[in-house]
């Protein structure tokens, strides 16, 4: 029993990788300590540098009602595939791992579901009987205990990402997904972003350094989260996860 709790939150832990490497993983994105700092040279970040236009970009994404993120991240041994749009108490989208299945994934308040696939069942050691019982419902686990809470909601996610230690430097301007952009670099470990070359930068991109990277759309899209009924869940912790 105890093996099987470990390897079906072990599911779960790697169901939220994807998101964990965005938030918290590869790339660093906090202030540099430097006394001589380069600063933007033209346009409206002229001026500024990495660590304010960072500093600019994760405000803006706190603020914002929603924003709609796609992408794969890699890490050794695993690529995941998100579509996710997450808001300010809330998220929904899917998690895709290659070769392992996907889930379907819920958030609102402190409680989030998942409803995942037959192959991530079978990946994560469920029983014919067990997966008999829990096909096609959603686990409910909480937000916290389950890791997803910080991932899953706006807020959240932006001060992580704003939060990781480590050094951003002044990248190239390009453009990406049509518009205007700056890149930040992180010196220290593999990764960057791009945020839009506006007064009020957003991310466009954030790249985890390992070939995946994760894109920012539809910024303040209408979002609602509706919970699955109580005939559709199931409590994740009946069955160790």
């Amino acid at each position: 029993m105890r093996m099987a709790r470990y390897a079906r939150r072990g599911a779960v832990a790697m169901a939220i990788c994807g998101l964990a490497v965005l938030a918290a993983g590869c790339a660093a994105w906090k202030a540099e300590s430097s006394p001589a700092v380069p600063t933007a040279s033209a346009g409206p970040l002229a001026g500024l540098t990495a660590s304010q236009i960072l500093t600019r970009a994760v405000a803006d994404l706190k603020t914002a009602s929603s924003v709609h993120i796609t992408g794969t991240t890699k890490v050794p041994g695993q690529t995941t595939a998100v579509d996710l749009t997450v808001g300010a108490r809330g998220c929904t989208g899917t998690i895709a791992i290659a070769g392992q299945g996907s889930v379907l994934l819920l958030g609102t308040g402190d409680t989030v579901w998942m409803k995942p696939d037959e192959q991530f069942y079978q990946a994560a050691g469920v029983s014919a009987a067990e997966l008999s019982r829990l096909a096609g419902k959603y686990l409910r686990l909480s937000a916290g205990r389950s890791g997803i809470g910080a991932l899953c909601y706006l807020g959240q996610l932006a001060t992580q990402i704003g939060g990781r230690a480590g050094h951003v430097v002044l990248g190239q301007t390009t453009t990406v997904l049509g518009q205007p952009a700056l890149q930040l670099n992180d010196v220290k470990l593999p990764g960057d972003a791009y945020v839009t070359a506006s007064a009020r930068p957003a991310f466009l991109r954030v790249g985890s350094g390992g070939g995946g990277y994760m894109d920012f759309t539809d910024y303040n899209a209408p979002f609602t989260v509706t919970p699955p009924s109580a005939a559709q869940t199931v409590d994740g912790a009946s069955y160790n996860f």
